[in-house]
């Protein structure tokens, strides 16, 4: 499976650029946030390529990580990530399930309306 540049939607502080990078290299975004502070303070160049990058790469879409081969506890950048996959999940279904709930007590009520 090939691994593709986005933005990260969940290793994110202002744009995502940094999470993304770090995904794609399998780094700790940390280290892709210092470098990207060290060379902006000695060149000034990576504001403008990080800039540019915010506009051009795409956001990371919901699945784009989910087959990279790694389990739930052991995601390569930001343990939380997967957690924070699964309780935006649960909170989507739970949801999802109240929705359905509510169709269902409306149908019943429409029956003893009939009445």
């Amino acid at each position: 499976m090939e691994r593709r540049l986005y933005r990260s939607s969940q290793d994110k502080r202002l744009f995502g650029v940094c999470g993304g990078i770090a995904q794609f290299l399998r780094v700790d975004s940390t280290l892709v946030r210092v470098g990207v502070v060290i060379l902006t303070v000695c060149t000034g160049i990576p504001i403008l390529l990080y800039i540019l990058l915010a506009m051009i790469m795409p956001k990371e879409p919901h699945w784009a990580y989910a087959g990279d081969g790694y389990g739930l506890y052991d995601a390569p950048v930001g343990g939380y990530a997967r957690m924070n996959d699964l309780d935006s999940e649960i909170e989507r279904l739970e949801k999802r399930a109240l929705v359905q709930e509510v169709y269902r007590l409306r149908e019943e009520l429409a029956k003893y309306r009939g009445l």
